[in-house]
């Protein structure tokens, strides 16, 4: 994902609209694979302050995921808002804030601004609908397919509170 930011460069304070769409591989993040259904769409505008090139955009996506609860795939729309600062490399000091990312010339490369932002609104589970009955914690039959015959009494023991967590 590159922005032409050249004109930005000669114009402080104007700002700049763009869309991007973006075709992106599954990617691995920590022990999870990250699959896109549909391309990533990133919408917004940069502008230059004399110092820096600000991005603000909007990202949205489809992802391919699969439910917490019935362990059945789905697609799960996903979109986030970002902000983000571009300094170019060269005035880079140790002293500025490692949420800075680095320009060189006349491109931005938003890649990993993007995909950082990305992996930090990342749901922890996600569920394919509120009303999903989930798998028989007895039998494992998808409760949303069908009904099982089996005892579903209170569990025991001192963890029993947890089973009462929907996910």
């Amino acid at each position: 994902m590159e922005l032409q930011i050249a004109n930005a460069l000669r114009m402080v304070s104007e700002s700049f609209p763009f869309v991007i769409e973006e075709t992106v591989q599954p990617q691995l993040y920590g022990e999870r694979t990250v699959s896109f259904a549909e391309p990533l769409r990133v919408e917004g505008t940069y502008v230059f302050d004399g110092k820096a090139i600000t991005v603000t955009a909007t990202v949205t996506t489809v992802l391919n995921s699969v439910c917490a609860r019935c362990a059945e795939p789905f697609r799960e729309p996903f979109s986030f808002g970002m902000e983000e600062r571009f300094v170019r490399d060269a005035i880079l000091t140790e002293d500025d804030d490692e949420e800075i990312y680095p320009y060189e010339s006349d491109r931005l490369l938003l890649d990993k601004a993007v995909m950082d932002n990305l992996y930090l609104q990342l749901p922890s589970v996600s569920v394919c609908r509120e009303d999903c009955k989930g798998l028989c914690p007895v039998c494992g039959i998808d409760r949303n397919k069908g009904i099982c015959t089996c005892e579903q009494g209170e569990p025991e023991g001192p963890f029993a509170v947890l089973s009462k967590i929907k996910f």
